[in-house]
């Protein structure tokens, strides 16, 4: 019946927007998380969002917080889980902060499924005048009234507030564009940056050959704190960011770490960081 989907969906975009009374719930167990990234001055690059859910999700809406003298929205973009949803849209018109909402006509039928991954990518450009050093990406409400970070049930009567977890974007110094030459190299591990970090930094390397590595993080006991990379990786050179947390998800103490770079053929690498509080 069109008449029924148009209420039903007029129902989760108004209640979205307005403050609620009883129909929140918080969540201890869904979470929606930033992934961190990292890039060069001029770069434009893709920050996602990962959704874990355990119900099923009819729509959700997001309010992000940014350094607009850092980085200049570009683009809001549905995935794989959420593309089949209708209604969605992006509103870029406030400096320094995003607001995207997204919903189906017929939430009953298309609802993100239970489980884990990217609902979100948020293209940045990060500006030539952008200074190296870690922006967080925020989720923000306008007030205490509002939650503006939520997602919605397929009922539509209730509001889920799931746990949400920043992280940030690094930018790095501009003398370092040239790392990106994606060129092979020799086998190196380079200085992570920023170093000293305090929630997140880039580790880069550089592989001569394709192959299997792993590129792990141990506390000063020598004992492991996650693995960054476990598998197939390129020639050239690559980084990723580590955002100070072990494998199960919990911050780790200030101190001394190490990063190890080790190849299937045996050849081993690795460098001393720190992480302040």
């Amino acid at each position: 019946m069109p008449g029924l989907r148009v209420v039903v969906l007029t129902i989760l975009v108004i209640a979205m927007a307005v403050p609620y009374s009883t129909a929140q719930i918080y969540s201890h167990t869904d979470t929606l998380s930033v992934v961190g990234i990292s890039g060069f001055p001029g770069d434009t690059v893709s920050v996602s969002f990962d959704l874990l859910n355990n119900f099923y999700a009819a729509g959700f809406q997001v309010r992000i917080t940014y350094n607009p003298n850092a980085f200049a929205p570009v683009s809001m973009n549905l995935t794989s889980r959420d593309s089949f949803f209708d209604l969605h849209g992006a509103d870029f018109s406030q400096p320094g902060v995003v607001v995207y909402f997204a919903t189906s006509w017929d939430p009953r039928q298309n609802a993100i499924t239970p489980g884990s991954g990217s609902i979100i990518d948020l293209e940045l450009a990060i500006r030539s005048s952008a200074l190296p050093d870690s922006y967080m990406i925020k989720f923000e409400d306008a007030d205490s009234m509002m939650y503006q970070n939520a997602l919605s049930t397929i009922g539509g009567d209730s509001l889920i507030i799931p746990i949400l977890e920043e992280r940030y974007v690094v930018v790095n110094p501009r003398e370092n564009i040239g790392d990106r030459d994606n060129m092979p190299g020799l086998f190196s591990l380079n200085q992570n940056y920023p170093n000293p970090f305090n929630s997140s930094t880039m580790i880069s390397f550089s592989l001569e050959e394709a192959g299997n590595i792993e590129l792990s993080i141990f506390n000063i006991l020598g004992e492991k704190v996650t693995t960054l990379i476990s598998g197939y990786c390129n020639a050239g050179n690559s980084s990723i960011v580590w955002n100070g947390t072990d494998d199960s998800g919990r911050l780790q103490t200030s101190g001394i770490y190490l990063y190890r770079l080790k190849t299937a053929g045996g050849e081993m690498i690795s460098n001393k960081m720190t992480l302040m509080k």
